[in-house]
């Protein structure tokens, strides 16, 4: 039954017009995955266009589900083109699923995903990097080798589509979102925002990914756009908790500064959330796009003399009044609340830096490895995936800067067991060949530097 099903699928889909720009994202749990893509210079479509998911598993007896699309029709100065979002519900878990698109009188090619496991028992893989245009996508031939050897669970983009998502009239995102299909429509996307999101409020950004911003209290009788919260939103996946989040609120203020708070306030309720949960997901992950330490030369948002991001760091001063204290840091908080690794952008290059905490290299004491129950967060700035401003000169490098490479890449990480990740750095320039690993070690729920809880003897 699993051929027969396959094989109808083929010949159906081999005559049929493709539909584009199909992309993938996680939905509350392992039972949803949602269906977003964008049909360029549409007006509104009439009520009697509807756009349905057709999906179906590979071990099912034939019988298909359908989904209709929420549309969104998106108009400003550069472009108008119309999203379409399905979520898709009823999955079971660790099922590969194939589905299309129906669209008045077309029909997309037919697509396949698996879906996740159930339970915080299994090992994730996850591709994560940022900075990836559509000229020079030096990392994607690569990436959509490892998509097609079945080698990620998840993708992470952490900032910066395109180059820029509205140029061209929206083209340039229209293409983008072309040239990433093969990799997006396979495997869920998460994103985050970067400074190139920027225009118009980001509402480019805004209005081609979907990011549920609210899975661990959904509203289901709620639409899916009303759902949406592409700017900080969490997930878990097997042993990790892993937080997305925009460090832009901190810099372009011209569009608000409460978003600055309600951020922060987000994070530290999803944070204690996150520790209470800690037994059953160990590890807390969060992906920003400008990293709290820095090395890139010729950035205003860095500190050249202390290497710091100082409005993300230590925080703002609110509406810029600078006898007042900085508000709303992210290095005590992430610290305070035990985020054990932070993966970052925005500078086009690959940097791993020993355990840090308020300049202060924290190593791991057990082994030579310093990463072997390290005693403060580990930060990686993966933003080499393929940019258009090409590569910047590095800052002088301090003695916290473990390793730093200029290849165009990207980064894996895989769940070797509950506590212990293997992180690799791959080189496109090096044809796939994996420049940077290290082993990130612990032995309970918390890292080495919170307060360990003390085990029930019954």
């Amino acid at each position: 039954m699993k051929m027969l099903l396959v094989f109808v699928f083929s010949i159906f889909f081999s005559i049929v017009v493709a539909i584009e720009q199909i992309h993938l994202s996680l939905g509350t749990d392992e039972t949803e995955m949602i269906v977003t893509w964008t049909i360029p210079e549409q007006q509104t479509p009439l009520p009697h266009q509807q756009a349905r998911v057709h999906y179906g598993s590979n071990n099912s007896s034939g019988q298909l589900q359908s989904v209709k699309a929420e549309v969104e029709h998106f108009d400003d100065d550069e472009a108008e083109y119309c999203t379409y979002r399905a979520l898709l519900k009823e999955l079971k878990p660790n099922t590969t699923y194939y589905y299309w698109i129906e669209q008045e009188k077309r029909k997309s090619n037919l697509y396949h995903f698996k879906s996740l496991p159930s339970g915080n028992k299994w090992l994730p893989r996850f591709a994560i990097y940022g900075d990836l245009g559509y000229v020079n996508e030096q990392s994607l031939p690569y990436l959509k080798k490892d998509v097609e050897q079945n080698m990620y669970d998840v993708i992470f983009h952490v900032g910066d589509f395109a180059y820029d998502l509205p140029s061209e009239n929206g083209w340039c995102g229209h293409n983008f979102m072309r040239s990433i299909e093969p990799v997006a429509s396979r495997v869920p996307y998460m994103t985050c925002p970067g400074n190139h999101e920027e225009y118009n409020n980001f509402s480019h950004y805004d209005s081609r990914f979907t990011m549920l911003g609210d899975r661990t209290m959904p509203m289901h009788n709620s639409s899916l756009n009303d759902r949406i919260n592409n700017h900080f939103h969490s997930m878990d996946i097997g042993p990790a908790h892993i937080i997305m989040f925009s460090t832009e609120y901190y810099y372009y203020t011209e569009y608000g500064w409460n978003q600055i708070r309600t951020q922060f306030e987000w994070l530290e309720k999803d944070l204690i959330q996150a520790n209470k949960n800690r037994a059953k997901h160990p590890w807390i992950i969060v992906m920003g796009h400008r990293s709290l330490y820095c090395l890139k030369m010729g950035d205003d948002s860095c500190d050249h003399q202390t290497m710091e991001r100082p409005e993300i760091r230590q925080g703002i001063h609110m509406h810029r009044r600078y006898n007042f204290p900085r508000e709303y840091g992210l290095e005590n908080l992430f610290y305070k609340y035990g985020v054990d690794i932070q993966f970052y952008g925005h500078e086009h290059f690959y940097a791993r830096l020993a355990p840090i905490y308020n300049y202060t290299v924290l190593s791991g004491k057990r082994s030579t490895n310093p990463y072997d129950h390290p005693q403060g967060p580990i930060h990686i700035t993966t933003g080499s995936a393929g940019n258009l401003e090409l590569h910047p000169p590095f800052n002088h490098l301090k003695s916290w800067v473990s390793c730093h490479f200029l290849d165009y890449g990207y980064t894996r990480l895989l769940f070797e067991n509950e506590y212990h990740i293997r992180l690799q750095q791959v080189s496109d320039d090096q044809h796939g060949e994996v420049l940077d690993e290290i082993d990130i070690i612990k032995s309970a729920p918390q890292p080495q530097w919170m307060p360990q809880k003390k085990k029930i003897v019954s």
